[in-house]
């Protein structure tokens, strides 16, 4: 990829905050049996969106001429750098809560935070959900970082339409076949320990099909597209909290992550993108935070204070804006500087005729999967 193409799409990022937060609020609604059907939606599935733009933003940002060894070292420990620190934080984090007694997960064990420890929890070694129950999808991502040379390699080597057919296969055969590891047809759209890297892997690969059609896309690009796409994302949020459909909330999520990224592309600077892209870096605290904030915080307040399931609205909204100014400061004092400071030493570490040019490098800054931000 041209580094000079190298950009942020701040609207997606802001997607993916507001998916964090509908994650957060689905198991927040846990809280209270009373609490109404109109929460019971199934936002859960934003975790499939949050793959489909992994695939979409590493695909992007991953230099074309990018080959060998050296390039797939790089880029795994900038992988590992950008998940890693906060992935061990929240882990450490579930152990004192454990040792206080207030973790909700009773079987976590010492060989569940080896599984953990590794980012393994996912890879159907275990049969339950252990420590920071969210990281499982982050374990799934390692899976695909570590297939990503294959990943690509089939990208290149066949046309769209073909990647397209793929793509729609492997959604068709792990959703709805009757495959021996999951009980039951569209069981895909549940997993997280019993095979979640599975379940990763077709909006993965759905990610990098919109980013070769992104790059297709470029006589297209036009400011309206912006609303199309923002649209489509609307529906998607409707979809999820009233209907139960995971493979129309997939074609949504497609869609609405295509159209955005060509209409924004027309823009020089999206209007707003500073706010935009500061609520983009809070997503991944937000999701990596949020069980063990709802566990020792929320929870207990929601008893302590006697609210009732009415009441739930506005504690939710409460609740969101608490954990975004965490996650904002999280990424600020912890989650950026860690990141930087792997990244150099890596850079420190390898032979200079190992070292990839910093133009070469550079990459879209979509918070969830860039390894460095092109604006940083």
């Amino acid at each position: 990829m041209d580094a000079s193409e190298a950009r942020r799409f701040v609207v997606l990022d802001f997607y993916r905050f507001v998916a964090a937060l509908g994650v957060f609020i689905f198991h927040l609604k846990l809280i209270d049996t009373g609490i109404s059907p109109a929460w019971n939606g199934s936002y859960g599935l934003f975790v499939d969106m949050f793959f489909i733009l992994s695939g979409f933003v590493i695909s992007y940002s991953y230099p074309s001429d990018a080959r060998g060894v050296a390039a797939y070292s790089r880029f795994m420990i900038r992988r590992i750098a950008r998940i890693y620190p906060l992935h061990l934080l929240s882990l450490l984090i579930f152990v004192v809560l454990i040792g206080a007694g207030l973790e909700r997960t009773a079987r976590s064990t010492s060989l569940d935070f080896v599984y953990n420890l590794l980012l393994l929890q996912a890879w159907g070694v275990t049969d339950h959900l252990s420590f920071n129950s969210p990281s499982w999808s982050i374990s799934a991502e390692f899976f695909c970082y570590l297939i990503f040379p294959l990943l690509m390699l089939l990208a290149r080597k066949v046309q769209p339409v073909v990647l397209g057919v793929i793509v729609a296969a492997l959604y068709l055969l792990l959703a709805h076949g009757h495959l021996p590891i999951w009980q039951e047809r569209s069981q895909m759209y549940g997993a997280n320990f019993d095979y979640g890297m599975l379940r990763a892997l077709p909006s993965f690969l759905n990610g990098i099909l919109l980013a070769i059609l992104f790059r297709m896309s470029h006589p297209y690009r036009h400011k309206r597209m912006i609303v199309a796409g923002i649209g489509l994302f609307g529906l998607s949020v409707l979809v999820l909290n009233v209907f139960a459909k995971p493979d129309l909330a997939i074609v949504l999520f497609s869609c609405a992550i295509l159209l955005t990224a060509v209409g924004e592309s027309a823009f020089k600077e999206f209007p707003g993108a500073r706010l935009l892209g500061r609520l983009g870096n809070t997503s991944y605290a937000i999701y990596m935070l949020h069980d063990a904030i709802l566990i020792a915080v929320f929870k207990p307040l929601w008893t302590w204070l006697g609210l009732r399931p009415d009441q739930f609205g506005l504690y939710a909204l409460a609740c969101c804006a608490v954990l975004t100014i965490v996650a904002d400061r999280t990424y600020a004092y912890f989650e950026n500087p860690a990141r930087r400071l792997i990244n150099r030493w890596a850079d420190a570490a390898a032979p200079s005729s190992r070292k990839i040019p910093a133009a070469a490098a550079a990459e879209t800054s979509m918070r969830f999967d860039n390894p460095e931000r092109a604006v940083n």
